[in-house]
């Protein structure tokens, strides 16, 4: 009982004043390395966001002669730069934990859509209706990254630990492109006549192959990415 007294009193030695302080410089602090976060993640939605409608032949040698299994059918240098965003996510989560790299996807989504609003109010005399993605594909396309970017910072918060070092960012990058593609795939195609169900499998082997290419930077950026204390490392 003495112990706990003699705990408690020492703690209440902290006035409101230098309690707002700390508060506030927490604050601060915390405030700042989200937008920071914010500010690397911003670049690559938009990227992926204004190139959604550029096609990518890279891996059409993989699948063969047979035209309507080719990923530039359905692949485009927006997919390939949100793939690359998810890996960038788990990079924050590896140095700051699940919960702040999920604050970073939403403060970057956000920045991302004023901007993109932004320039479509300044460009809107000059465009036609088809200058623009449809608000079906739009919708699905930000949910399906949105949803995956969310679940890859969970699963790698879950997995990481042990001695497996690429046991959590594999798992993370894995579980984030399959929720990708089960969203994005039905929601753009379902109903289209599209072979949806083969591009979706085909999709998701490419992205398993940048989940492994991803292995070796990871390893890499593995000692300047250790996890601060208190952040979920």
């Amino acid at each position: 009982m003495e112990a706990s007294a003699a705990v408690e009193k020492r703690h209440s030695k902290e006035t409101a004043l230098q309690r707002f302080v700390r508060q506030s410089v927490d604050l601060s602090t915390t405030f700042s390395r989200l937008s920071l976060l914010a500010v690397i993640l911003t670049p690559l939605l938009l990227a992926s966001f204004l190139t959604v409608d550029i096609p990518t032949r890279t891996f059409d040698v993989l699948f063969g002669e047979t035209l309507a299994a080719r990923p530039s059918n359905w692949l485009s240098a927006g997919g390939l730069f949100v793939s690359a965003a998810l890996l960038l996510v788990i990079l924050f989560a590896r140095k700051y934990g699940g919960d702040e790299a999920s604050s970073a996807v939403t403060a970057s989504w956000g920045l991302a859509a004023i901007a993109v609003f932004a320039e479509l109010s300044y460009l809107a005399p000059a465009l036609e209706g088809d200058d623009m993605p449809g608000t079906r594909f739009t919708i699905v396309f930000v949910a399906s990254a949105m949803a995956a970017q969310y679940i890859a910072a969970n699963v790698y918060d879950v997995a990481r630990g042990g001695d497996s070092w690429w046991r959590a960012p594999l798992y993370a990058a894995l579980s984030g492109y399959i929720v990708y593609v089960l969203i994005y795939f039905p929601g753009v195609y379902f109903g289209t006549g599209a072979p949806w169900l083969n591009w979706m499998v085909g999709d998701f082997a490419i992205k398993a192959m940048l989940a492994f290419a991803f292995l070796p930077i990871y390893g890499f950026l593995r000692k300047s990415l250790k996890p601060q204390s208190g952040y979920g490392g």
